[in-house]
């Protein structure tokens, strides 16, 4: 965008009229990504660009812009440059960390805007020395963030693809908000997410997580408290989990008036059976009468110590999702003879149920 705004503007009133326009400018990206690898991206815009779009540009539209995305060495000439009146949502693309938390303390203008107006707000934190900020440092930047933003809707905090970027909290923390209705987050451990749905956002209705590793809880949260206001959820952990029964499961059984549930899962049972239609309908979808949306792609590794154990076929999987009118789903399953201590286990891995949307009437 800000290629087209530098090249355009001021060349004739004609295209003036076309790249200025309301609708086209309303959403304002001042970045410009170069993409050297999948993890290495650049997002800052040459200085000359930014100067002409500052100077002869931004007083022209500021009022007209709602949506505003900036990067680390553009922020502070971008806001300071002229004000915004009707914005509301504001992205903070390829920050370093320490710079990010000096201007949310010391900047009055990005102070104002966040404590005043933004009720949309999306914070990326790049990674400086090769590795990745730790999750405690994240943290506090979270409780920060909703410390100052009274107006806040909506939060996206640090959850892009090619970060490795995970919070962790403290579970003495004091970090709550009364305005939060959608909150999109990494954290490290699922002992962060039953954290973050323990009622300290009273309004939550959205909670998109993906959660580093989910293993054996420090069992000091409760798991058990319905969340009635909790209408979308989405948890994605991609190492393998062998609490699904003990952790998950109860978690998403308190998600009474669920109405769209995603699930990306890779889970190790040992002596049972795959997970299929009639478990899923069973353990989680009779507990959401409100549901009307179910996505998900689980993996299930089967280690089979006891030979006298009956596994489901690939087609009796597919099956029991007919059984239960849910229509067909994709499924796959491998079995793998390993020779362990002198026994053999058979180690299986099904369904693998390919982002297949299921919807209840």
């Amino acid at each position: 965008m800000v290629d087209v705004l530098y090249s355009l503007v001021d060349v004739s009133k004609r295209l003036d009229q076309l790249v200025l326009d309301p609708v086209y400018i309303r959403k304002l990206d001042m970045t410009s990504m170069t993409m050297k690898s999948f993890e290495d991206r650049i997002y800052s815009i040459d200085n000359e660009v930014l100067s002409k779009i500052c100077k002869n540009i931004l007083p022209r539209i500021h009022d007209q812009v709602n949506e505003l995305i900036v990067e680390q060495h553009s922020m502070e000439r971008v806001l300071h440059t002229t004000n915004y009146p009707q914005l509301y949502s504001l992205s903070l693309i390829d920050f370093e960390e320490e710079v990010l938390l000096e201007y949310l303390a010391d900047n009055t203008i990005l102070r104002k805007l966040l404590n005043e107006q933004i009720t949309h707000l999306q914070i990326d934190v790049k990674d400086t020395t090769g590795s990745p900020p730790l999750p405690e440092k994240l943290s506090t930047m979270f409780v920060f963030i909703l410390s100052l933003c009274k107006q806040l809707i909506k939060l996206d905090f640090c959850q892009f693809d090619h970060r490795s970027t995970f919070c962790t909290f403290d579970l003495s923390t004091n970090c709550k908000s009364s305005t939060l209705t959608t909150l999109k987050i990494d954290v490290e451990t699922f002992d962060d997410c039953l954290y973050l749905l323990d009622g300290r956002f009273n309004c939550l209705s959205t909670m998109i997580v993906h959660v580093g590793e989910i293993t054996h809880t420090l069992a000091t949260i409760d798991n058990t408290k319905k969340l009635p206001k909790l209408k979308h959820f989405s948890l994605c952990s991609c190492p393998r989990t062998v609490v699904y029964d003990n952790l998950i499961i109860p978690l998403l059984q308190r998600m009474i008036n669920l109405e769209e549930l995603r699930l990306f899962l890779s889970i190790t049972r040992t002596d049972s059976n795959y997970i299929d239609g009639t478990e899923l309908y069973n353990s989680i979808l009779i507990y959401m009468p409100r549901l009307n949306k179910f996505t998900f792609n689980i993996d299930t590794c089967i280690i089979k110590k006891n030979i006298e154990i009956p596994l489901s076929s690939n087609e009796d999987i597919q099956r029991s999702f007919i059984r239960t009118k849910y229509g067909p789903v994709v499924s796959y399953v491998e079995t793998l003879i390993l020779a362990m201590n002198h026994s053999h286990w058979s180690q299986t891995i099904s369904p693998m149920m390919q982002h297949i949307s299921l919807v209840r009437n």
